[in-house]
């Protein structure tokens, strides 16, 4: 029996971890980095311990570390979570040599798995239909390149030993084939220490669906039924569910024939996930096998009743399986959406910051899971997943009822996020339907910026005037019964400016009495009224009409959320400008914060307009800097593999 675990991963699966060991009375020990020290998780675990550097490589991907750990912890197991080392073979080869119980399948399992050219060698034998492709030893960039081109463009270039959409490239042109190549073997060498790829054939419209396997070392293997995961961008999924909308029972009985086909070839013993595309004609492709809990476990537990983690365990423990794949039912809907600190309008470039309001929607039917809380810090070393919301009842309708209802009462203030992209999804109709594929946010959203009406600008920026100016009320120290802001003049109006990307949102006021105010923006006039103030929550009353807002003040920064409008980001202009600010023409500044892990210039160089400039990682993903006109290189500010805050300045074109 298992009595004390430790949890190789962080944030939100570490949380997720810890709640199954307290339910069943195991002792969880938590790892932490010097970025972690002061998060949710390590403060959640009955026990912690430190393991290292921000950077993975010298904390979470470190194997010595992590056993080293659980000795001195004297851990009887080590769960390894998603991502990270969670596929690694050698991993669980250190666990067994030092005789701890590793929470997943053996390395031998997870050696013919965790390659996506080995499962599908062992799939071809099982005459499991398979995606046509190239997985062969020779990794050399020029037989890649030549494959490639025998199998046709479109082609899927593909981390062999990854997952989350690390190291994968679509290439469409032979033109593109190099540099997605090199760039794929650089992404899959930093996330997982191995920059073997394989190449398949793309298909241009399929369905991604997966099917949730399990096994035991007593000969018992089963499946949990499918989950749809087509809704993604960057090849990784943001929105998930299930039952998927358009198998059929016929296909789903044959595609959970083949899981647990692959299952019982393996002698699994674990929980796993056997990944499909599905065609229009609902032809059905093996993918790969991740051997591993998967982020979006929570939606089969919802309709299963099952708690994966657990079993897990007691696997681990050398139980046998309860149950029969009989008594196993799928009821009723679940579907979970992945809160990201990322900027949809950017093309989903992720961001940083620190979270100022996390403020959650409680009612049945919904469930959180989350590594979040106020002064959480997202900062470049990790993924950008903050948090996954599951919603759950009887149809597929009433669950997105609720999803859209949890989304729009998640006031999350501090960095952007993609909740309001979210919403935008779940309202469309062709999402409502069930028609999409894996291109659908392509199709629907490719250039997306969120669009906000006047009224609604308006009143974000109500709810900012009325929380700055109550700062200012309440820090004043001289004559603080007097109205911040008050003149002898009554009928003179104060102004100010907020502004919002390129908007300029001039405005006009006067205080009438306390609490009540009078605001003109633009053409527009308003009436307001403070109902309450609670820390960061405020009830307007605005031309008869209540509102609730959240806001934060920092600095010239106003983070406003509201549940029909969404999250605004607004700033406070200066009455003067502030020479250090003001922009120079030809610099470039980083879209994000990160690492510069290819600088391709050099003072004096002369480039032209589209030519690559620096690439520029951060959170795992990978970002070109390109030239937007044609000059010379008259600065360099930055070398390689150092690291850069966002708006940065990079470099100056002359």
């Amino acid at each position: 029996m298992i009595s004390k675990l430790l949890i190789a991963n962080r944030g939100e699966i570490a949380e997720r971890i810890i709640r199954t060991c307290r339910k069943m009375g195991i002792i969880s020990i938590a790892v932490f980095s010097d970025a972690d020290k002061n998060a949710r998780f390590v403060k959640k675990a009955d026990e912690a311990i430190y393991i290292g550097g921000s950077a993975p490589s010298e904390s979470y991907l470190n194997i010595e570390k992590l056993i080293e750990a659980a000795q001195k912890m004297r851990a009887d197991a080590i769960h390894p979570g998603y991502g990270f080392l969670s596929e690694n073979e050698d991993f669980a080869a250190a666990c067994k040599k030092a005789k701890i119980i590793f929470v997943g399948p053996s390395a031998e399992v997870i050696h013919g798995m965790g390659s996506k050219k080995a499962a599908k060698e062992l799939v071809q034998q099982l005459e499991v239909p398979a995606v046509p492709g190239y997985n062969g030893n020779d990794q050399n960039i020029e037989v890649l390149a030549k494959e490639a081109k025998k199998i046709g463009f479109p082609v899927l270039v593909k981390a062999a030993m990854g997952g989350g959409g690390k190291g994968m490239r679509i290439v469409n042109a032979e033109k593109d084939l190099i540099s997605s190549l090199e760039a794929a073997k650089r992404e899959a060498e930093k996330s997982f220490g191995d920059d073997t790829l394989i190449l398949e054939k793309y298909f241009t419209s399929v369905r991604h669906i997966e099917i949730q396997i399990i096994g035991d070392n007593h000969g018992n293997y089963f499946h949990l039924y499918e989950r749809e995961c087509s809704i993604q961008r960057r090849h990784q999924k943001i929105i998930e569910e299930s039952p998927s909308k358009v198998l059929t029972n016929d296909v789903r009985k044959q595609m959970t024939a083949s899981a647990v086909a692959i299952a019982k070839a393996l002698n699994y013993t674990s929980v796993g996930t056997v990944e499909f595309i599905v065609d229009e004609q609902l032809n059905y492709y093996f993918l790969e096998v991740n051997t591993r809990l998967q982020v979006e476990h929570p939606v089969t537990e919802m309709v299963t009743g099952l708690d994966l983690v657990e079993l897990q365990i007691r696997i681990a423990e050398g139980q046998a399986l309860s149950f029969k794949q009989d008594a196993i039912k799928q009821n009723g809907h679940a579907i979970e959406c992945r809160i990201y600190a990322e900027d949809p309008s950017t093309h989903f470039l992720p961001c940083t910051g620190t979270i100022l309001n996390w403020n959650e929607a409680c009612i049945e039917g919904l469930r959180y899971d989350s590594g979040i809380e106020v002064g959480s810090k997202i900062d470049i070393f990790y993924d950008p997943m903050l948090a996954k919301i599951i919603a759950y009842a009887p149809t597929r309708q009433e669950s997105i009822r609720k999803m859209k209802y949890a989304l729009q009462q998640l006031h999350v203030l501090g960095s952007i996020t993609n909740k309001d992209f979210l919403l935008q999804i779940l309202s469309n109709s062709d999402f409502e339907k069930g028609n999409f594929d894996t291109h659908f946010i392509d199709h629907h959203f490719k250039n997306y910026k969120k669009e906000w009406n006047e009224e609604a600008i308006n009143h974000m920026v109500i709810a900012a005037f009325v929380a700055d100016f109550q700062k200012r009320q309440s820090s004043s120290t001289i004559l603080n019964h007097v109205p911040s802001g008050w003149r002898n003049n009554f009928y003179q109006a104060q102004s100010c400016m907020f502004s919002y990307k390129d908007y300029a949102l001039p405005l006009a006021y006067k205080c009438l009495e306390k609490n009540n105010y009078e605001l003109h923006i633009t053409n527009y006039k308003y009436a307001i009224s403070i109902l309450s103030h609670f820390e960061n929550n405020w009830q307007l009353l605005i031309n008869g009409v209540v509102h609730h807002f959240a806001c934060i003040v920092e600095r010239n920064k106003f983070y406003v959320s509201h549940s029909n409008y969404g999250n605004l980001e607004l700033q406070k202009q200066n009455r003067f400008i502030d020479p250090a600010e003001a922009e120079q023409k030809g610099t470039y500044k980083a879209p994000m914060p990160g690492e510069i892990i290819k600088l391709n210039i050099k003072v004096g160089d002369t480039i032209k307009a589209g030519q690559t400039l620096m690439i520029l990682s951060s959170m795992k993903m990978e970002n070109t800097i390109e030239a937007f006109e044609d000059g010379v290189i008259e600065e360099v500010y930055v070398s390689e593999k150092g690291f850069v805050e966002a708006d940065t300045v990079l470099l100056k074109i002359n």
